[in-house]
């Protein structure tokens, strides 16, 4: 009898082992975040200040900075950023909205050879953006106080067009070589990224949901992988030495647990980066980023 027990026992104990291995938890952080702006270091799990984040950044010549579009508080952050690396380091942005097509008029724009008005005409700002330009404004203008670089480092709306519409036979060599490398079978991208893309708000004529929400990813990968290639080339290009930086400053889910532009770029660049990225929660898994930012939620759309 005693002999039975014992087996039963070891039976319980071995399925209890066995369950939690198969649904292992998590590791979260918690914050401790109160306030708007409070930084928090996921490699050292605590809270740091501003400063500090601008000594430890000293270490890592790229700097993904993630962005919510919608947010005045998270343009004031990133611009304050720019500004404070600004004073000891020269500073290349390269920016999510734009594409390297469109270099030239951002760099007179920075030179003040382009007034706004001229400047948001010519890069279709209202159409191709859409948010309005004052959030974003001191970002730019921080820019141009410290002497900064930018650079589009996008895919244009042409070739965001046939990559989404798969129109191959309209893309050029170099659009053909970049669409049939486009890596999609990144499993856990996916299934970060799908919920995002669960209903498909604007279907083409004839096109039902799963080929919508197919097309949506494809174009989100191709966003991501040009965005990192684009990066790496910059990296080789503009950081002469120890005193230049490049910050990347794109959407915060293109960067978000290292699976986005921040991952394609890593496999093109051997540059040392980071990602800092806004953040609403309170309590955050670990990997989401190396810093975090509280941002008030009740404030981000």
């Amino acid at each position: 009898m005693k002999t039975k027990v014992y087996n039963l026992l070891v039976l319980l104990i071995v399925l209890l082992l066995l369950t939690s291995c198969a649904q292992p938890h998590s590791l979260q952080h918690e914050t401790g975040f109160k306030t708007e702006g409070m930084i928090y270091s996921l490699k050292e799990a605590r809270v740091i200040s501003k400063e500090n984040l601008i000594k430890e950044l000293a270490e890592y010549p790229v700097i993904f900075l993630g962005d919510f579009h919608s947010s005045d508080f998270v343009h004031r952050f990133s611009a304050d950023l720019i500004e404070a690396l600004g004073k000891e380091y020269r500073v290349h942005l390269a920016n999510e909205w734009f594409s390297p097509d469109q270099n030239e008029q951002l760099s007179f724009f920075l030179e003040k050879k382009l007034d706004k008005n001229e400047f948001l005409k010519k890069v279709g700002w209202k159409e191709r953006i859409g948010y309005q330009y004052e959030s974003f404004e001191s970002i730019y203008t921080k820019l141009q106080s410290v002497k900064g670089e930018m650079y589009g480092i996008n895919l244009s709306e042409e070739e965001r067009s046939r990559i989404s519409l798969l129109q191959t036979e309209q893309m050029n060599e170099d659009e053909r070589r970049f669409y049939e490398s486009l890596d999609m079978d990144v499993t856990i991208h996916q299934k970060m990224v799908r919920p995002y893309l669960s209903h498909c708000h604007a279907p083409l004529k004839d096109e039902d949901e799963q080929k919508c929400i197919e097309r949506m990813y494809r174009v989100q990968v191709a966003w991501d992988e040009k965005m990192g290639q684009e990066s790496a080339l910059l990296a080789k290009n503009v950081l002469q030495g120890p005193k230049d930086k490049l910050i990347v400053f794109i959407g915060a889910m293109h960067l978000s647990s290292g699976l986005g532009a921040n991952m394609r770029f890593a496999r093109y660049s051997h540059k040392p980066f980071v990602t800092i990225l806004p953040c609403v929660k309170r309590r955050v898994e670990q990997g989401l980023a190396d810093y975090l930012y509280y941002v008030d939620p009740l404030k981000v759309e």
